[in-house]
């Protein structure tokens, strides 16, 4: 498909191809050249010293006698035809999502003469939203019950538990102070030497583990095979059989409060268990409340997610993986752990961590053009001092420059509409347009 438009002073072609990908077509007059030359004189005459004249002062003329022609024509053009792309696409309303690929001659420039070039750039694409009005969703509701205050309740004696060493075989539910230890073959897993305190607790331990110390006393060792789980950390090791040594140095036993009126207290949950379990069965009930309102949402962007017909492209694909690896790492940052180090801890390369990265971005992008497809069909629009309190809140205790504060906000303007969308379609799943 060809169009061509002539907008100002600036002609641009457009040919659009597959994979979002569009070449333009762009030729200027040359006077547009001839401001780019006036432009770089100035700046030369800035910045190089001309015997007689004091900085920014000498003739253009005599500047350019002094810098050359082709040093003139070269500051030019590279100032030139990036500022000419940049208004192609504007005038044609193209939405690059990567840096073009410039075809240029440089040697076809000169006075006189238009300035004429290519630029091919990744676009973003465009967006079949399918019967999104359609769209509909049963919202669930979970029942909080008094099994579910009860267990509640169990944790908080958990919680408040008391441990007292005794002299017998171990449980579960105890607590063992222990030596430790992992070994796959020779490769040590576990830090040598190292006491820990292992609660017997099936739930919480490697798979198998729990039921292999129960029956241990004081003083005993074992040694024993296990499996690894298919989600350790580490993926080679991953259904591997590790062989274990358990040296058990105390065994204690964990005494819970008693379930009464002084229990309440102790966790400042009200005067009475009454009060307590009340105000635990609130607290539940809104925690439900809140996993129900998230699985609705899920499901709902989930569906309008797969009924959109998007071509994604690859490049905008890569942008959403990197920007995922940048959060990575600052997570690790923040824990004092370098990239380095936690590909070494992992096993994995960072090609490894793209690939498993790969399609959780393609769900992510094809949400993405979704919702910002509909917020054009939809004409939604976002309330600029909200899009302001939100910068702001973002910007809290960063020093920004007003081009940093100018961004930000087009950020905030960006996530506020997606959200308003995804209410939007919360609206229509529950039939109430």
């Amino acid at each position: 498909m060809t169009a061509a438009t002539t907008v100002s002073d600036l002609a641009v072609n457009v040919l659009r191809k597959p994979g979002s990908q569009v070449c333009l077509g762009i030729e200027a007059p040359e006077s547009e050249f001839d401001i780019a030359v006036a432009a770089a004189l100035r700046r030369f005459a800035a910045r190089v010293r001309i015997p007689g004249f004091r900085p920014g002062k000498a003739p253009s003329a005599i500047v350019e006698r002094h810098i050359g022609w082709e040093a003139v024509r070269q500051e030019a053009v590279e100032a030139l035809i990036p500022a000419l792309y940049l208004r192609a696409v504007s005038q044609e309303g193209i939405e690059p999502v990567g840096e073009p690929s410039i075809d240029f001659d440089p040697a076809t420039v000169d006075r006189g003469k238009p300035v004429i070039f290519s630029a091919t750039v990744t676009t973003r694409p465009e967006v079949g939203l399918g019967d999104y009005r359609g769209l509909r969703v049963d919202a669930p509701h979970t029942e909080v019950t008094d099994a579910d205050v009860d267990v509640a309740i169990e944790q908080v004696r958990k919680r408040y538990a008391t441990s007292v060493t005794v002299d017998r075989e171990a449980r579960m539910g105890d607590v063992v102070t222990c030596l430790l230890e992992m070994r796959h073959g020779d490769e040590l897993l576990t830090s040598a030497g190292e006491e820990r305190d292992l609660e017997l607790d099936q739930e919480q331990l490697l798979s198998g583990l729990a039921d292999q110390v129960v029956g241990m006393t004081a003083g005993q060792d074992r040694t024993f095979e296990l499996t690894l789980p298919e989600d350790y950390p580490r993926e080679e090791l991953r259904g591997k059989q590790v062989s274990v040594t358990c040296a058990v140095k105390s065994v204690k036993e964990q005494q819970l409060p008693a379930l009464d009126d002084h229990l309440a207290q102790l966790a400042e949950q009200g005067t009475t268990l009454h009060e307590m379990r009340e105000s635990y069965r609130g607290l539940l009930v809104d925690q439900a409340g809140q996993r129900d309102r998230d699985q609705l949402e899920n499901e709902v962007l989930t569906k309008f997610r797969d009924g959109i017909d998007v071509d994604i492209p690859e490049a905008m694909v890569n942008a959403e993986v990197d920007r995922q690896i940048r959060d990575l790492e600052q997570r690790f940052k923040s824990l004092g752990l370098s990239w380095e180090q936690y590909l070494s801890m992992s096993g994995e390369t960072n090609e490894q961590i793209r690939g498993e990265r790969r399609e959780s971005a393609v769900q992510r992008v094809k949400l993405e053009l979704g919702l910002d497809a509909l917020i054009k069909e939809e004409s939604l629009e976002v309330d600029e001092s909200a899009v302001a309190q939100e910068a702001k809140r973002i910007a809290a205790g960063q020093r920004l420059s007003e081009s940093q504060r100018a961004r930000l906000e087009v950020l905030a303007r960006k996530d506020l509409a997606r959200q308003a969308a995804a209410s939007r379609l919360l609206e229509i799943a529950r039939g109430e347009e």
